[in-house]
């Protein structure tokens, strides 16, 4: 599991980098590959124009039954189409709680916790989704005893 995930996350980054390596080339040889020069009718591997990133950093509060929990998440996500209804999404979180107080401190643990997310959505339609999505949780923070999801 661990490579499947690491090679869905390297995948992107490089085919990025290998489409935009090199030279650009001239407006008149939009879509050949730059790494093998201007002029080259060599189809591009991977369209820029396909790929979407999203960066979002949340912080959350709650309270309530006898106690408190405060937390922050960072998060990054890459979107690429694969087709017009078909869409990858490649996402990579980390969670840290900051405090917990009551009921909400059984078990609460201080440190980083590597969130991964990958899904696939199939969208014919407006009206029409189907995704399936998979997010790892581990059980403890990174740095410790089965600290990555994929223990």
């Amino acid at each position: 599991m661990r490579g499947v995930l690491f090679v869905a996350l390297l995948l992107p980054f490089a085919l990025c980098r290998a489409q935009f390596s090199g030279s650009f080339p001239s407006g008149s040889s939009l879509g050949a590959f730059p790494a093998l020069g201007p002029g080259s009718e060599q189809p591009v591997l991977a369209d820029s124009r396909d790929f979407q990133m999203h960066q979002s950093v949340t912080f959350d509060a709650m309270s309530g039954g006898g106690g408190s929990l405060t937390q922050s998440m960072i998060q990054n996500r890459i979107d690429y189409r694969l087709s017009d209804p078909l869409t990858l999404h490649l996402g990579l979180g980390i969670l840290t709680p900051l405090q917990a107080t009551g009921v909400a401190a059984e078990g609460f643990q201080r440190g980083a916790y590597l969130i991964p997310d990958v899904g696939l959505e199939y969208r014919p339609s407006e009206a029409l989704v189907l995704a399936v999505r998979y997010v790892g949780i581990p059980s403890s923070p990174l740095g410790t005893s089965g600290g990555l999801p994929w223990h």
